[in-house]
């Protein structure tokens, strides 16, 4: 089951990207690239936590995973590269999958409140670096804790 994907973002971070840059008309293949990326961002932060964390599933590319580890891709690029743009519910270990139902999944915008609390992020318009990571590891960890303790 898909969990979240690219595409279901990409009309939103696409219409942010041209009015940010403001273009009309086609966008070029390199264009339409980044907006692929500003679509996937948030989606591969949380795919870091988890390649991070090691609670990736048995499907993950291992490869993949461990270029994430390292720092030489993005949880985003990760997402295009490796996943086809799509965060499935294989892309994660059993262990987590409760945990992902109701911090990332369901209708109590966990996640999404988090990014928000991200100073100078905002969804469809960042590409996300180390620091944007930092801080939202600390939410994640400290959501993942209290889920794990209740």
């Amino acid at each position: 089951m898909s969990i979240d994907r690219y595409d279901w973002h990409y009309d939103s971070a696409e219409k942010a990207y041209r009015e940010r840059n403001n273009i009309t008309g086609e966008l070029t293949e390199e264009q339409s690239n980044e907006v692929c990326l500003y679509a996937a961002d948030h989606i591969g932060l949380f795919l870091r936590w988890i390649i991070e964390n090691g609670f990736e599933g048995e499907e993950s590319d291992p490869k993949g995973c461990e270029l994430v580890r390292k720092g030489e891709i993005t949880g985003a690029q990760y997402l295009m590269d490796h996943c086809d743009g799509k965060f499935w519910d294989s892309d994660i270990c059993g262990e987590i999958k409760p945990f992902v139902a109701e911090y990332y999944e369901s209708d109590k915008n966990l996640y999404f409140n988090d990014l928000e609390a991200i100073p100078d992020y905002k969804i469809y318009e960042t590409i996300s670096g180390d620091a944007e990571f930092k801080t939202l590891k600390s939410f994640i960890d400290k959501a993942y804790e209290e889920f794990k303790n209740r």
